[in-house]
């Protein structure tokens, strides 16, 4: 499957509510590939883990397969593998919404 850019993915697997908000997220540098800080135009591949560092939440997926377009939420957990989910106090991290 062709890599794809990791502002789309988030909003195509619903882990954004829009692009435009994972586009702030990469700015922000609340998005890490791989251990990474990710642009947004940083290309994923199945294989690859994606942290994602939420105002409240810091959440790391493996991605399983890179999917050829929208993905309904019920159906993501056939293109990713939730790693880890932690809670952070509130007031701490980046100042992004998805």
């Amino acid at each position: 499957m062709t890599p794809v850019r990791v502002d789309l993915l988030l909003k195509s697997l619903c882990l954004a509510k829009t692009r435009s908000q994972a586009h702030k997220g990469c700015d922000s540098g609340s998005i890490s590939i791989n251990g990474r800080k990710a642009k947004p135009s940083t290309e994923v591949r199945a294989g690859d883990v994606v942290e994602i560092r939420h105002p409240r939440a810091v959440t790391a997926v493996e991605i399983l397969e890179v999917p050829a377009g929208q993905v309904p939420r019920k159906d993501r957990d056939r293109y990713i593998r939730v790693i880890r989910e932690t809670r952070i106090d509130a007031g701490v991290g980046e100042e992004w919404d998805v």
